[in-house]
Formats: structure tokens, sequence, C-alpha cells
């Protein structure tokens, strides 16, 4: 089970958003990992590597990119206990 919920990753980043700064979340699942990044008025999901990482997918909101079907597959919603660490550089709640 991963240390945070997905309601506690939210509220972070959305406090991070909105005084300017762009948080990068990394999730680690599937022998993968994945990266959420919170922005003004959107956030991304992507896999990282440097040979096979996807590039960023864009959604509307965390709600949105919480509930919809993204990369390999994955769906946070239904996925969010396999993920085995959380991490975030240079911020003090994770």
């Amino acid at each position: 089970m991963p240390k945070y919920t997905f309601s506690e990753v939210q509220e972070e980043l959305e406090k991070m958003t909105s005084v300017g700064i762009e948080p990068e979340v990394s999730l680690f699942m599937l022998d993968n990992e994945y990266m959420i990044i919170g922005y003004k008025d959107k956030c991304s999901f992507q896999r990282c590597g440097v040979r096979d990482g996807s590039g960023e997918y864009f959604y509307t909101s965390l709600d949105e990119l919480y509930s919809s079907i993204t990369i390999d597959g994955i769906l946070l919603a239904r996925d969010w206990d396999k993920i085995t660490s959380i991490e975030c550089a240079n911020y003090e709640w994770c």
C-alpha cells in the first residue's frame, strides 16, 4: 500500500500549484516509475525512462487523471494500492 492516499497527494499538489510551484511526484508501481506533474490549470502523467518513457499525457484536473485509463492501462482509481513507493524531491510533505 502506498504511504499516501490519492486525496492527500491531490491536496498537496493543489497547494503547491496555487502558489506557482509545478510539483513532480514519482509513483513506483508495476516495475516502472511514473510521474504526476501539477500545473496551474492541468496535470500530466507519464512513464519515466530514458529508452521507454512515454512522454506527458495531459488531463484537465487530478480528478480526471484519477478516473482515466492512462499509460500502460493504469487507472489510478483502481490501481492506487499497487503503488510500492511515492517520492517527491524537495517537498516537505513527502
